[in-house]
Order: C-alpha cells, then structure tokens, then sequence
C-alpha cells in the first residue's frame, strides 16, 4: 500500500473487484468460477543460529569426579512411625504410648520413709518401710522417677530402728 489515502489500493487490499486494470488481479465475475488465491510454493529460509557467545577466558567448568567415600545408606526419618517426620520431640503434656509418666515422686518411697519413722516403737513398721524401700528403688529404676533419696533413707532407717530393737532385746536378755 503506497498511499493510505488512495482508495483504489484499499479497495484492492481487501478484495475489491473491478478497479485494476491488471487481469491477473482481476476478480472473476458472476459468471466465472471463483478460484482461491494461491500461496507462494517456495519454502521459507530457514533461521539461523543466533551467534554463539564469546567465553572470555572463562574455564570450561569440569566433570563432576565420583566420590572415594561409599555412598550414605538412606535411613527412615522415624524407625518406629515409617513416613512421620522427625520433630524436635513430643509436644508438652503428652505422653507417647506405652511409658509412665515420669515425673514426680515415687509414692512407696515417700510411705518407706513414713513408715520406718513410725516403726520406732515396734519393728513391722520399720519391716514395712524397708520393703516399700526396696520396691520404690526398682520402680525409681523403671519408671525414672524422684525420691530414690527417699526410699534409701527409708530402708537404712527401718534397718537401723531394726539393729537398735535387736541389740536392745539382746542386753535385756543378758543383763536376767
């Protein structure tokens, strides 16, 4: 389109028929077949390349060595929970499956150590308190709680009352 303004080559631009002159232009009229414009059979060129980029002086990066060192076995994130990921612990206030709560004092050590006090005047209590003692010691060991101090002043308190009442039974005896 030479001139925008020419209304010849606007009207041939988008089909208009009967203003060239040019009978290879020329639209067919009524009475002739219309036949559709035909494309170029040629193919188009091919693109080239874009240049390639220069280096300068960059070193080609090198080939990734194997490692001398065998490779890490891939370990579960939590051996018993398969596919939990591993968290900094449990939560406050709860307590996993299967484990006593392990704080407080152990109710048999602080009843050892009442009962071997008591046990001044006759010896079941401070039989008592050393039983209870020995019992609290193993669930201290289990269980992972407080008053082992507990149940051993129990136990070397029912023993002591008991080595007391035993010496003081044997120089009653003696002195009849």
């Amino acid at each position: 389109m030479t001139n925008p303004g020419n209304s010849d080559e606007w009207w041939k631009q988008y089909g208009g028929s009967g203003v060239s002159s040019d009978p290879a232009n020329a639209q067919p009229s009524a009475g002739e077949p219309f036949s559709y414009p035909s494309y170029p059979s040629a193919p188009a060129p091919a693109p080239t390349p874009p240049p390639a980029t220069p280096t300068y002086g960059v070193p080609p990066t090198p080939a990734p060595q194997p490692s001398p060192y065998p490779a890490m076995p891939a370990y579960p994130a939590n051996p018993s929970y398969p596919g939990t990921p591993p968290g900094p612990g449990y939560p406050m206030g709860y307590q996993p499956y299967g484990y006593p709560a392990a704080n407080g004092t152990n109710g048999l050590a602080i009843a050892s150590l009442i009962a071997s006090l008591v046990g001044v005047g006759c010896g079941i209590g401070a039989i008592a308190g050393i039983i209870m003692g020995v019992i609290a010691l193993g669930q201290i060991r289990e269980n992972g709680q407080q008053g082992r101090g507990m149940a051993l002043a129990g136990i070397w308190v029912g023993v002591g009352w008991i080595v007391l009442w035993v010496l003081y039974m044997v120089l009653i005896f003696a002195a009849s």
